[in-house]
């Protein structure tokens, strides 16, 4: 139940891109991103999703813009 029905796809932590759930755990999901093939976790001790995670909020686009330089060309 981890993420819950709301976090089955989240944003790419590598790349911004679009990650579907492919494990979800009791207290974690781990995701593969379609665009980059990256893998990662998500720890959801604090509560499942309480809104969709994908697609990101425009503030969150921004946010990733911040950190990974290479989605400002997109």
């Amino acid at each position: 139940m981890a993420g819950g029905p709301h976090a089955a796809a989240v944003m790419c932590m590598s790349c911004g891109g679009k990650a579907i759930r492919i494990y979800e755990g009791r207290e974690d999901d781990h995701y593969r991103c379609e665009a980059c093939s990256e893998k990662f976790g998500l720890d959801w001790r604090r509560g499942p999703a309480q809104e969709p995670c994908w697609p990101p909020s425009e503030e969150e686009v921004r946010a990733m813009q911040e950190f990974v330089p290479e989605q400002k060309e997109r």
